[in-house]
């Protein structure tokens, strides 16, 4: 170690740090639930909060001058060797042959310097991925393809199929350019914004400034609102949705701006960003499961959503993302090639499977036993016993088409080594696992399930669980039996 040429990355690698300490405490925002209380409660909480908002942020630039002083990496023959850390001190070997993936980001404050990261998910360090701030782009470009063209020999020699080196060929076998249209609609489709504003609403509603001006400052400005323009308020409800959804196409350009798609051998690669350009990519003998989903909106634009996980998803304190390679639109002839190239059988050649016509009986009952108590609560608001009634019976239909509608979506089917999942009324999902790499399958009966003589059928795989419910008992343990004899007779590779 003493030998290496270790080298220290340009101070301007201190930004990835600082932003670094902002992404944890996002992620860890529960842990300051007591100090907010604590301001919350405090005879002065504006003053309260501008000071722990000032001691963080100086908390925060020392924190990464110290991990910046820290951070050393010097590069071997075969292996990339890091020094980190404050109190906890680290030296860590990144082996090439070990290094499972390695992808460029160049984000918007290192684009300028002619910096970039250069990220490498390791069999080793606990599987985290590691990142590598502050290379010059030269030279993380040629780790790159060294680590790749490493990993091809080491497949070769596994006797895998070599599709890590495939970005030498010069043809790719498979290349699409997402337009700006395109990206537009991947925001329209994108339900992030709509669901961080629910998240938010409550908490922001509950602060001081709510009350003390922004509702005043509504009430003020909002007295020409009468029953004579009635129409204002509707209009203005459009208008905030119209720029929820404004929002949402900003952050989708920002997000996957030049969006591309590269095949090449067995590797499938994603290129794209406004500011900051990230590339995101896996190898076809590590896939675990692709998913596409269409929501509502997507429908309507003829549009899909693909994602595959090659990893099983990590919680988003441990960089949950970086396990998901998606397309965020993708139309009909993309996606009937994408099938093709991910090999997944055609859907229409598959028996599909529904469940017992009896997993509707669970909840009818307690919508059956909610709805009175429903028509009970509307009666004491509208004081109309028929109005309650009709108006209960109404919900109660809806939910019941719903109950139903979502019973006949459900279907699952084995075919060509895949076992594939439907489900979703409005919002619609297909899941495909490759089934020799599932890892368990439970057999699982609950007291209502004994009585009825059915089970669940629970598989574990390493990008999550999938549950096909009520089969009859006699048909769970034997798909149980066959799947476990055919996962035992493959000799696929699993990773």
């Amino acid at each position: 170690m003493s030998e290496l040429n270790w080298q220290r990355t340009p101070p301007i690698t201190m930004v990835f740090f600082i932003l670094r300490e902002i992404k944890r405490l996002v992620s860890n925002i529960t842990n300051l639930i007591p100090v907010i209380a604590v301001v919350a409660v405090s005879g002065t909480p504006a003053k309260a909060a501008i000071l722990v908002a000032v001691a963080y942020f100086l908390f925060t630039i020392a924190v990464a001058i110290m991990h910046y002083n820290r951070f050393l990496f010097a590069i071997g023959d075969d292996a990339i060797h890091l020094r980190t850390g404050i109190m906890n001190r680290q030296n860590l070997t990144l082996k090439f042959d070990r290094i499972q993936q390695a992808e460029l980001n160049e984000t918007w404050y290192f684009r300028p310097f002619d910096l970039t990261i250069l990220s490498v998910d390791s069999a080793g360090a606990g599987g985290n991925e590691v990142e590598i701030p502050g290379l010059k782009t030269a030279l993380a470009q040629q780790l790159r393809q060294q680590v790749l063209a490493t990993a091809k020999s080491s497949d070769t020699a596994a006797g895998k199929a070599s599709d890590a080196g495939s970005e030498e060929r010069i043809e790719p076998d498979y290349q699409r350019q997402f337009s700006l249209p395109d990206i537009v609609r991947a925001g329209v489709i994108d339900n992030k914004i709509f669901v961080l504003i629910a998240v938010l609403a409550y908490p922001l509603s509950q602060l001081d400034i709510m009350e003390n001006y922004i509702v005043p400052w509504l009430e003020t400005h909002t007295q020409w609102l009468d029953t004579s323009n009635w129409w204002v308020a509707p209009l203005l409800g459009m208008a905030v949705l119209a720029m929820l959804f404004v929002l949402a196409i900003g952050v989708s350009v920002v997000r996957y701006y030049g969006l591309s798609l590269t095949i090449a051998g067995g590797r499938y690669q994603a290129r794209g960003g406004l500011f900051t350009i990230r590339t995101l990519s896996f190898r076809y003998h590590k896939l675990q499961r692709v998913q596409i989903h269409q929501n509502l909106r997507a429908r309507i634009l003829g549009r899909w959503t693909l994602r595959v996980s090659q990893l099983r998803p990590r919680q988003q304190a441990q960089g949950q993302a970086a396990s998901q390679f998606t397309l965020p639109v993708v139309t009909a002839p993309i996606l009937t090639d994408l099938r093709r190239l991910l090999k997944l059988p055609e859907p229409d050649s598959l028996g599909w499977h529904r469940i017992s016509v009896l997993a509707l009986l669970g909840p009818s009952i307690w919508l059956a036993v909610l709805a009175p108590l429903g028509a009970y609560l509307i009666y004491r608001q509208v004081d109309s016993l028929m109005l309650a009634a009709v108006i209960s019976a109404g919900f109660w239909l809806l939910l019941q088409i719903y109950i139903v509608l979502r019973w006949l979506r459900f279907s699952y089917s084995t075919g060509e080594d895949w076992l594939a999942v439907r489900r979703g009324v409005l919002s619609r999902r297909e899941n495909w696992y490759p089934l020799y790499k599932v890892q368990q399958i439970d057999v699982k009966r609950s007291p209502w399930l004994r009585l009825l003589g059915f089970a669940d059928l629970v598989l574990n795989t390493p990008a999550g669980s999938e549950n096909i419910r009520y089969l009859p008992r006699s048909q769970a343990e034997h798909l149980q039996q066959q799947w476990v004899n055919d996962i035992a007779r493959s000799h696929k590779p699993w990773m």
